[in-house]
């Protein structure tokens, strides 16, 4: 119990201060909500992962992606941009991972590297400001960390997020066509959903 609860607040702690790092000199948000927020995810965080993986390294390598995908909302939501130090980030922890996290195999990773970012890649490039460069290296470094089948449903995942919040924004009156978003923030969503339930999904949708 006490181990249990020294982790949480380690966790919190640790989301506490991405928070506090990233989002200096952002535009202005409920701070204290952000605040609780961050610190309930960092609990939630390593506690998931305690509870996921038995070995060390893999825990803590687990852990320190989802800080990444923390970094990554937090910066998008407060800066609208993502810093080339998170992907790059993410890229090493997907190096590691081939010891930490073993599992997948190299074309797996190879195709989960460019199963989405390819496809954002050509969508940019018909049409100017769809996605930037952040979100697309960003899934590159990931999906090299996650895989084919997680990343892809990630994408579905952070694609029908993005289309909700849009549709509510419009029926609500706060967005209408032509708003630009931070996408950021979603692909780390659907990236959540795809760790957590990413090959339930994949096995539900093939049988």
């Amino acid at each position: 119990m006490i181990c249990t609860v020294t982790a949480a607040a380690a966790g919190a702690a640790v989301f506490r201060i991405i928070e506090r790092c990233c989002t200096r000199g952002g535009r202005a948000l409920n701070g204290s909500l952000h605040a609780w927020l961050c610190r309930a995810s960092g609990a939630a965080a390593i506690l998931y992962c305690l509870h996921r993986y038995e070995g060390t390294g893999a825990c803590l390598t687990m852990f320190g992606f989802l800080c990444i995908l923390a970094a990554v909302t937090l910066t998008d939501l407060y800066h609208r941009e993502i810093p080339d130090i998170c992907w790059a980030a993410a890229m090493i922890l997907a190096f590691l991972s081939v010891w930490t996290l073993p599992g997948l195999s190299v074309w797996e990773r190879a195709a989960g590297s460019l199963c989405v970012s390819v496809p954002f890649l050509v969508i940019a490039l018909i049409v100017p400001g769809s996605f930037g460069g952040g979100d697309i290296k960003l899934m590159a470094a990931c999906g090299l960390f996650l895989g084919w089948k997680v990343t892809a449903v990630s994408a579905a995942a952070a694609v029908l997020t993005a289309g909700g919040s849009i549709v509510y924004g419009m029926v609500a009156g706060r967005r209408k066509i032509g708003d630009v978003i931070a996408f950021g923030p979603f692909l780390c969503i659907g990236m959540l959903v795809g760790i957590i339930w990413g090959n339930r999904v994949i096995e539900w949708y093939v049988s």
